[in-house]
This record gives structure tokens, sequence and C-alpha cells, in this order.
């Protein structure tokens, strides 16, 4: 095998080893932390106020994350009767 084609296939095999897939969206929660107080970085990925409460250390506090939307409740799905 040659040096190119060993590099190549060198090169697809960590690819493949190694996650190529692009970091996905972070998640939003309806709770926040700011880290260091008001002007500290925010993390949003707590599901209750008492998760956050339990994780903030310090002056960290926890709000409301105003980019939060409920997930939309899936159509409900009624029998429908059939014609007598």
């Amino acid at each position: 095998m040659s040096v190119k084609a060993a590099a190549a296939v060198l090169f697809v095999a960590a690819a493949f080893l190694t996650d190529a897939a692009p970091a996905s969206a972070e998640i939003e929660y309806p709770w926040c932390i700011i880290q260091g107080g008001r002007d500290g970085t925010m993390s949003c990925g707590f599901i209750s106020f008492e998760q956050c409460l339990q994780t903030r250390i310090g002056t960290d506090m926890c709000v409301q994350n105003p980019r939060y939307q409920e997930p939309s409740a899936p159509p409900s799905r009624q029998r429908q009767r059939a014609p007598r």
C-alpha cells in the first residue's frame, strides 16, 4: 500500500472514530442559573426551580428562562363514530 493510500485510510478511519456530527443545539428548559450574579453567564438546563436552587453556589441566581416555550400538545385523537 502506498503512503498516500495509507494516509487516506487513516484519515477516513479517524473521521469515523471521532464525533463528526455537528454539535446539537442546546436544549432550553424552564429555569436558568445565572452564575456569578446578574452579569454572569446563563445556563438554562433546569427542569424546576428547586433543581436550580440545589445547584446554585454563592451569588448564583435562579430565574425563569425567557426563551422557554412549552412543547405543544399533540392533537387529541377522538374516536369518530361511523354513521348509522
